[in-house]
């Protein structure tokens, strides 16, 4: 099976097209993040995500192939691979699969978040979450994307080696997802003082909660002469 290991090809990948780095690494994790600006709708970037067979280097699939890749975008649903055969009749079945990473938050168009640990970190007792963001930008027709991978737990790899080989296969992938957008002519956006996640995204109107120390009585309980008896009057 073939998988992402770290190997001298993997350190030598192409960076992502803006910004790429390990934006923090410590004794039991890591953060990389991915930033680019490309002439393209959020909605056109989402529904090329959602793809990845169409993108993700199949040097880094499990089975050989990109074929039986898919992302469902609900929550729970599954980045996941399926291992397919071709029978002697030309049909092709399913003969095993692997779960990539699971769905936690999906908002088409603005924020695509997973869990999951990548390649051989599988193996280890660490928890990855990448969240996939893109907001419009300030040129027309224009979208900025990131990709931030936290990773953290105990792992038997050396973060020092195994936080650049993977910072080098998931920049190498959000390259080939947005290969086919045209980058706008300015200068890639800076990282420093940019934090594209849900926590700064426009997540839509916001709904006013309810003021838990108010009740509002019900206009049955109102009306009904036995809700509230009259006080008794003393003998």
């Amino acid at each position: 099976m073939k998988h992402l290991v770290i190997t001298a090809a993997i350190l030598a990948a192409t960076a992502s097209p803006a910004f790429a780095d390990v934006k923090a690494a410590s004794d039991t994790g890591f953060n990389i993040i991915h930033i680019a600006t490309v002439q393209a709708t959020p909605d056109e970037i989402w529904k090329r995500l959602l793809a990845p067979k169409d993108y993700w280097n199949k040097s880094h699939s499990w089975s050989g192939s990109t074929a039986g890749f898919y992302i469902d975008a609900q929550a729970n649903g599954c980045f996941c691979e399926l291992f397919q055969e071709t029978d002697a009749n030309g049909k092709v079945k399913t003969v095993g699969s692997v779960e990539h990473m699971r769905v936690i938050f999906a908002q088409p168009g603005k924020v695509l978040r997973m869990q999951g640990a990548l390649g051989p970190l599988q193996s280890e007792a660490v928890i990855g979450t990448l969240t996939v963001a893109m907001e419009p930008a300030k040129q027309d027709g224009a979208t900025r994307v990131s990709f931030s991978y936290v990773v953290g737990g105990y792992m038997r790899y050396k973060v020092a080696e195994i936080a650049p080989a993977v910072d080098k296969v998931l920049g190498e992938q959000f390259k080939n997802m947005l290969l086919p957008f045209t980058p706008p002519a300015d200068e890639p956006p800076k990282v420093d003082g940019f934090n594209l996640d849900i926590e700064t995204l426009d997540m839509g109107p916001a709904t006013e909660a309810a003021d838990p120390t108010e009740t509002q009585a019900d206009p049955a309980i109102q009306n009904d002469p036995v809700a509230d008896p009259p006080a008794t009057e003393p003998n």
